[in-house]
């Protein structure tokens, strides 16, 4: 009678939880949040990554965003996070995606780093192995893995690969150091702020002021690549120098100071002549490209431009 009596109010306690999960979801993606929850003024909630996209699809297509649910105008300024659904949704139950054991979602993060049955590669995949598995079957692997009696050529070969790898990787911010080191820079923050262009269907794109630097005057252009449909999207800037006096810069963006995105540096060398006053696009390569959402939601994008002169 009393396994009885625990069983119904275990099953008490499940059937409350999927009740609260299936309440608890977004209005957007109908999944319940992982991460920050916003929420519209008659607290419809929707997911950090949904409100932005939202914010992001409304830049593009020049309208007012809305809140899928109800039809209220939503904004960075009008929505707040609903921390109490946050803290509500760690506690809920769910499965590692691993091991299958049952824990608040709020501990799978750190769970997943320990997890024995996480997915891990072989200790030799430097010199060629593709094993994936389980943690708990690493060791039995290694004991079969064919790579660790490989002969030395071959290894020699693969760690030459490797290495050329890392090479280029290093050769990247090697590059943006040599840049920051240099004694002729200039530092200055820019805002790019939205406009139209007069086509039959107009099309978004962002602009700065004018702004001096080296004695003369500049301007940097945006554009977006990707439409409402298109879920990849991505940011390309362009430099105008405004004078037509010859020189050669090397110039970087980074985030604004006060800016949450985060942007991998890449460094960029033009020579301005009196026929060539501009450069080509360049991607601004962001660590995940869904932070270009996050960029379109602002009223306005602040970048941080770097430039040094070459001699």
């Amino acid at each position: 009678k009393r396994i009885k009596i625990n069983n119904d109010k275990e099953a008490q306690i499940l059937q409350f939880h999927d009740r609260i999960s299936e309440v608890l979801i977004c209005t957007v993606c109908l999944a319940n949040p992982s991460v920050e929850v916003y929420q519209c003024h008659y607290g419809h909630l929707m997911c950090i990554g949904c409100f932005y996209r939202l914010l992001a699809d409304a830049r593009i297509k020049d309208e007012q965003a809305r809140c899928p649910k109800c039809r209220v105008d939503i904004s960075r300024g009008s929505c707040a996070r609903n921390l109490a659904v946050e803290q509500t949704l760690s506690e809920l139950l769910s499965e590692c995606v691993y091991c299958n054991v049952t824990m608040a979602r709020g501990k799978l993060g750190m769970h997943s780093k320990e997890c024995k049955s996480r997915p891990v590669a072989c200790m030799f995949n430097v010199v060629g192995c593709n094993w994936t598995g389980p943690l708990h079957q690493q060791h039995t692997h290694l004991e079969e893995c064919e790579f660790q009696n490989k002969p030395c050529r071959e290894v020699i070969a693969q760690f030459n690969k490797h290495d050329k790898r890392h090479d280029e990787q290093h050769d990247k911010y090697r590059k943006v150091t040599n840049f920051m080191s240099q004694q002729k820079m200039q530092i200055t923050d820019i805002i790019l702020n939205p406009h139209r262009t007069d086509d039959f269907l107009p099309q978004l794109y962002y602009e700065s002021s004018k702004f001096n630097l080296f004695g003369q005057y500049w301007l940097v252009r945006g554009r977006i690549q990707g439409d409402e449909h298109n879920y990849q999207r991505s940011l390309s800037l362009k430099l105008f120098q405004k004078g037509k006096n010859p020189i050669e810069i090397e110039y970087c963006f980074l985030r604004d100071p006060y800016c949450s995105v985060q942007i991998k540096p890449e460094v960029h060398r033009h020579c301005f002549t009196n026929d060539d006053g501009e450069t080509e696009y360049h991607e601004l390569r962001l660590v995940s490209p869904l932070e270009v959402n996050n960029l379109l939601a602002e009223k306005s994008i602040k970048l941080r431009l770097y430039m040094a002169h070459v001699n």
